[in-house]
């Protein structure tokens, strides 16, 4: 478990950072027009790398990569791998990203169909700049990959942090003299500081990032047909997550900012915990298949699976409870209001529902990734895409309006992850399968004297929150939250769940 903590802490850290970020923009720009363009747009490449940088690249290149630790110890062949690998980037990206350049004015138009030239062309400047950023992280990204593979967790998920730092740093500094462009250039230094920051660990490990001319190797070729179907999947849920916005870019004003300030926080718990557990566990269950291990591998996805429940349960039920005074004390200053609040923390309690199914929904994609299956998470995620646009399209225009999208991410989830867990069951004990839904169930029964608690206390204290930040409300924040959490380990101590035993080998239930 410590390697999940060395990398829940620092993604935790760059998570928090990209909720400054936002707080930055919204005490600028408010929930304004302009907020609403530099939010959309920016979601597009931060959306494009999840196909090429992270996840599609990652649940590709890991267990090839492993493969080719495992069978060759000299290390040449997977120096030749990821040799090949920045060569393919190369002829790809660059000719990629000099399209999407001299086609902005389209793109942007399907992407984020604002009703207003003004707002049309504001939307294409911006992201003629922040596509750029695309090709950086994904040279980051297989620096992070090679790592990752030989248990390197601390460096990769320390340098994200540049990022957000650098694009903070960009706003707040150049704000009075470039307005909505100042963070143009903290999205660009923000892509490059991470590469730099990766260098040194990555050639530790005699890698390098000379291109290949001849580059389209064995290895290679089977990185590219298990990133195909890796692809098209994150290609669903891009699509899906870019459909949200498109659709939030129809509703009032701003409804794709809230949107993305509710975005922002529900991400800290499922980037922060969830992601957390996947990063160490994904290349864990790639080494056990790649030696054909299937018990450890199986008992790996169970450890993984109640990790999942012990952290998301209660960070979702929580998220919910403290919509409201979070997006206040975050959000709420300069030209963000309260009524701006409202609105943000109603997209966030909906959101909040679906943590803990998206976590297994995630999860469970690896599991299947890791055994080479393709074809399952392929047409699930399309089940819980279609689930997620359906119920979004069906709610956005009732009383809802943005929360509707909310609802619909929730119902997607909830459909996906219940058929992942069902397919997955073949892969399982039955026995084990059995306790891991008691270990579940007993989460659930911890919270109920939580959910209590907090409906006592706020009919005593009324909505402390609606002033903004002060140390009143931080404080009341602070203890409220620390007494919940009291609440919920004492409620797990009392029903026989010892936390600090998950994720080692005498904490799985054989």
């Amino acid at each position: 478990m410590a390697d999940t903590a060395i990398v829940g802490a620092a993604t935790f850290a760059s998570r928090l950072l990209g909720f400054v970020r936002n707080a930055v923009v919204g005490a600028l720009f408010g929930q304004s027009w302009k907020a609403d363009v530099l939010n959309a747009v920016f979601s597009i490449p931060m959306n494009l790398r999840k196909m090429v940088a992270e996840g599609a690249f990652s649940t590709a290149f890991i267990p090839v990569l492993s493969k080719t630790v495992e069978e060759d110890p000299t290390g040449a062949r997977s120096r030749q791998l990821v040799r090949a690998l920045f060569s393919l980037q190369v002829v790809v990206l660059v000719p990629f990203t000099v399209l999407a350049i001299v086609f902005a004015p389209q793109i942007v138009a399907v992407l984020a169909p604002f009703g207003s030239v003004e707002k049309q062309t504001l939307a294409v400047d911006l992201f003629r700049w922040f596509i750029n950023f695309l090709f950086l992280v994904s040279l980051s990204a297989v620096l992070m990959g090679v790592e990752n593979t030989h248990q390197k967790f601390l460096i990769p998920a320390v340098s994200p942090i540049l990022f957000s730092v650098a694009v903070i740093g960009s706003l707040v500094l150049l704000f009075p003299t470039m307005d909505v462009y100042a963070q143009v250039p903290g999205v660009l230094l923000g892509g490059l500081l991470p590469i730099l920051m990766q260098w040194f660990g990555f050639r530790k490990l005699g890698y390098s990032m000379v291109p290949l001319v001849r580059f389209w190797t064995p290895d290679l070729k089977e990185t590219v047909r298990k990133w195909g179907p890796a692809l098209m999947i994150s290609g669903i849920s891009l699509v899906n997550q870019q459909v949200s916005v498109t659709l939030a870019a129809t509703l009032p004003e701003g409804s794709v900012s809230a949107l993305t300030n509710a975005i922002t926080f529900w991400q800290l718990p499922a980037g922060v915990l969830s992601a957390s557990v996947i990063t160490v566990y994904f290349p864990r269950m790639s080494r056990q298949v790649a030696r054909k291990d299937w018990d450890s591998a199986s008992s790996t996805m169970v450890q993984g699976l109640e990790l999942q429940a012990l952290l998301l349960v209660p960070a979702g039920l929580l998220m919910a409870l403290f919509s409201e005074p979070i997006i206040a004390i975050a959000f709420q200053r300069g030209q963000f209001t309260y009524q701006d609040t409202v609105l943000a923390a109603r997209v966030l309690s909906w959101l909040s529902w679906g943590l803990f199914f998206s976590g297994i929904l995630n999860f469970l994609q690896r599991f299947f990734y890791a055994k080479g299956d393709f074809k399952t998470p392929f047409w699930i995620s399309l089940l819980w895409a279609g689930t997620d646009v359906a119920v979004s399209v069906t709610l956005m225009h009732t009383s809802l309006g943005v929360a509707g999208l909310a609802a619909g991410s929730v119902a997607g989830f909830c459909v996906g992850a219940v058929v992942s867990l069902f397919v997955a069951w073949k892969a399982l004990p039955w026995r084990r399968l059995g306790r891991l839904f008691w270990f579940w169930i007993r989460i659930v029964v911890a919270l109920v004297p939580v959910a209590v608690g907090f409906q006592l206390l706020l009919a005593v204290t009324g909505r402390w929150w609606m002033g903004g930040l002060s140390l009143t409300s931080l404080g009341l924040l602070a203890g409220e939250g620390l007494g919940c959490l009291v609440l919920f380990g004492l409620g797990l101590l009392a029903l026989g769940i010892r936390p600090w035993r998950l994720g080692t080998p005498q904490g799985v239930e054989k």
